[in-house]
């Protein structure tokens, strides 16, 4: 439920936080004092557009901030949106909306910025708000089927989850058909494509690191002039010398100079460990110019040779376009496709089994789908017998309810049934999509007498009404007090009203109203105790003027009022 609602620089509002309790909270007040702006308030924190004039003036941003307490059938309905999307789900959410000046606004989740969008998606399992805003399940086509399924409660329930496995079970053997192939024609050519990528890839006789050995070899040929000019050169700097040149080998230099370094060390024996490393660098030079000279005798170069280790780098690289980024990955491709090949040719005995399996799993879903159809419709003429008495108690005396069912003809996990509520205030008009009814009112007292009926199956924890007393008055406006109250029981519930009958039943009244702070307005709020409650009620009843008339008269609703929770909770 909505615990606290803090708004800050919105519209008239400067900085405001109401806390919200259990049950029926009243918010009453004059016409202008801000009731509607704090709806439009918690409309922000569901996912609705935020315009910059809503900004107070003369600030650069308004900021709206919700805590949520979550229930554990609601933690469960919105724990996966709120993993994917890498927020906790502990047992409060704090959702924050912040409308800039420029138009730019931020949403956050337990202070992770996400998409505006994502409020609405989670904001639909938290509040529903009825009134002459469109943040109303009702107003969802997509939602009737779930509402009469709710309606319809243990038995309708327990046929859907059958349902929704012979569903699946029947998808599962459908897909195993079809990796079959769908019938035997198919089957064959699906061996014959196979076979060809099996013969494609054997005949290729490929070797596993083969194409990494003979892009070294194509290098080496690619390059072999250049090979064997540098390493002449350097054999002839090492040990030939250059002909014609006065400059010796290198090898015939060092050896001179660990000569002269020899007599040194007989002078001084220090120079002996210099003396042996020249001698060593000595034997390594000698024995890498013999290496060079046995390195370039054995180049022999076949004339094709470059062109046929080109050609097969060819062949093993579309294989590996084709079967894998690998001469490993073909392979494993190759063992694959034998593994399948048998299976596909002994595949006709099982897909005679599972096409049997199938029609058989059909025949299931088919009969456990139209039992639930069944049991919907039972429950649809139920539910619009209800509603329509609900509704005359709330002054729509001619009002028509009807639930219209689609045959979609194809199964679904939830059956074959595709419904919506159809509506007609008056007698004589063709009952229409619920969706078009254009008055607010009209829709608040439908969603009331709808919720009231489903209230123990809704799981929806917080429910606003907004004006939902508009257009009504007398023993109407009472049934619709009796009905919030009801609706309390299984709901925070939450009701702008001007109605003294309603407010009555508070189990927590705020009153809005407007002050005057220098050269400003500002709209603000009181939490009513128990004499300020009787003053509230009084002004409702009869204005400005309040009196021991008023006042009895107030003392007489509530007296009523309390006994009628009282009844309620009995």
């Amino acid at each position: 439920m909505l615990l606290q609602l803090k708004v800050v620089n919105y519209a008239l509002i400067e900085d405001l936080t109401l806390n919200f309790n259990p049950g029926l909270n009243i918010l009453s007040g004059e016409t202008g004092a801000g009731k509607s702006i704090l709806i439009g308030a918690i409309n922000l924190l569901l996912g609705e557009r935020a315009a910059v004039e809503q900004i107070r003036q003369g600030q650069d941003t308004a900021y709206v901030e919700g805590m949520i307490s979550c229930e554990t059938a609601v933690k469960n309905q919105i724990s996966d949106i709120l993993k994917d999307a890498g927020i906790s789900d502990g047992e409060e959410l704090i959702i924050a909306r912040e409308v800039f000046r420029t138009g730019r606004s931020v949403a956050r989740v337990n202070g992770r910025a996400v998409p505006v969008s994502f409020l609405k998606d989670i904001g639909t399992y938290l509040v529903d708000l009825h009134g002459q805003h469109q943040h109303q399940s009702l107003l969802h086509a997509d939602q009737h089927l779930e509402l009469l399924d709710s309606f319809g409660g243990d038995d309708i329930t327990a046929v859907r989850e059958r349902v929704s496995e012979l569903y699946d079970k029947w998808q599962a053997q459908k897909k195993e058909l079809s990796l079959l192939g769908a019938n035997s024609a198919e089957r064959e050519r699906n061996i014959d494509i196979a076979a060809f990528q099996l013969k494609e890839i054997r005949e290729a006789d490929l070797k596993p690191k083969e194409d990494s050995e003979l892009a070294q070899r194509e290098k080496i040929l690619a390059n072999a002039e250049k090979i064997f000019t540098l390493t002449a050169r350097a054999y002839a700097d090492i040990y030939a010398g250059e002909e014609g040149s006065p400059v010796e080998a290198l090898i015939d230099r060092l050896n001179r100079s660990s000569k002269i370094l020899a007599e040194a060390a007989n002078i001084d024996q220090s120079l002996q460990p210099l003396l042996d490393m020249l001698e060593t660098a000595s034997a390594q030079l000698d024995e890498a110019s013999h290496e060079l000279r046995d390195y370039q005798s054995k180049l022999e170069f076949e004339p094709n040779e470059l062109a046929v280790i080109q050609d097969r780098l060819n062949q093993i690289n579309s294989l590996k376009r084709k079967y894998g980024g690998t001469v490993e990955e073909a392979l494993a491709f190759a063992d694959k496709l034998e593994a399948e090949i048998e299976r596909l040719q002994n595949s006709e005995a099982l897909a005679e089994q599972i096409e049997k399996e199938i029609a058989e799993q059909e025949k299931r879903l088919e009969s456990e789908s139209s039992n639930l159809s069944s049991l919907r419709l039972e429950a649809a003429r139920r539910l619009e017998k209800l509603l329509e008495e609900c509704l005359e108690e709330l002054a729509l005396p001619n009002a028509r309810f009807q639930v219209q069912f689609v045959d979609k003809s194809s199964y679904s996990p939830k059956g074959m049934d595709k419904v919506e509520f159809l509506f007609s205030a008056n007698r004589g008009e063709d009952a229409r999509p619920l969706v078009k009814i254009i008055s607010g009112g009209e829709v608040s007292r439908v969603m009331l007498a709808i919720k009231t009926i489903l209230a123990r199956q809704d799981l929806v924890p917080t429910l606003i009404f907004d004006e939902v007393d508009s257009g009504v008055g007398g023993a109407t406006v009472q049934k619709v007090a009796e009905k919030l109250v009801q609706l309390a029981d299984h709901h925070q519930v939450m009701c702008v009203t001007h109605s003294a009958q309603i407010a009555s039943m508070a189990d927590c009244h705020f009153r809005l109203y407007k002050e005057t702070e220098g050269d400003r307005t500002l709209t603000r709020a009181a939490y009513l105790k128990e004499t300020e409650i009787r003053e509230e009620l009084a002004r409702m009843l009869d204005g400005a003027s309040i009196d021991q008339v008023s006042l009895k008269h107030v003392d007489n609703l509530l007296e009523r009022a309390h006994r009628f929770k009282e009844k309620t909770a009995t």
